[in-house]
């Protein structure tokens, strides 16, 4: 998937190239942007699980992690990907993190909704899945406001227990399209 641009972001995926820097410990050579707040360098995030499914499967860096870049300052400030392909069901689940300099203003839920507007264009998804931890209190305020459906929980080996929301491809579209 080429790059695309929300309002106030570029999102590009990281290339094989620039999984392959992360693996051996440096951080990529960033084309036309900074990384001054060293986002997934100083904490890796989800390379840690997003390296090993681009290994096995190279078509995954489409979708697997999602550079957020400031339009107007050229700067990384957050990404966002899925966990993984669409399960058999057609359901895909999104992870995301902006900066701290950047949270509470809105760049979350831009990039929330550039990330699905994006997947929607893959005829095999059809059910969109946002987890989160209760005690995460700003990811739990964007799900709220985007009303997505409370359909369980689980527990995460790394993050504990999670809330699972979800809202069907269609429904998406009717509400934000």
């Amino acid at each position: 998937m080429p790059k695309f641009e929300t309002e106030r972001l570029i999102c590009a995926p990281l290339s094989l190239l620039d999984y392959a820097s992360f693996e051996a410990g440096e951080e990529p050579a960033w084309d036309g942007f900074t990384n001054s707040y060293k986002h997934l360098v100083e904490v890796p995030g989800p390379l840690v699980h997003r390296i090993p499914r681009v290994k096995t499967d190279p078509s995954f860096a489409e979708i697997g992690l999602i550079l957020a870049v400031e339009k107007s300052g050229k700067v990384i400030i957050g990404s966002a990907g899925f966990h993984d392909q669409p399960d058999e069901n057609g359901m895909i689940e999104i992870g995301f993190g902006i900066v701290p300099e950047f949270q509470n203003r809105g760049f979350g839920k831009e990039l929330l909704h550039g990330m699905w507007q994006m997947i929607l264009q893959y005829p095999n998804v059809k059910t969109l899945r946002y987890t989160v931890s209760p005690e995460n209190l700003p990811s739990m305020h964007i799900i709220k406001k985007l009303n997505f459906d409370l359909v369980g929980e689980q527990i995460d080996e790394e993050d504990g227990l999670e809330l699972i929301y979800e809202l069907s491809c269609e429904e998406y579209k009717k509400r934000f399209s």
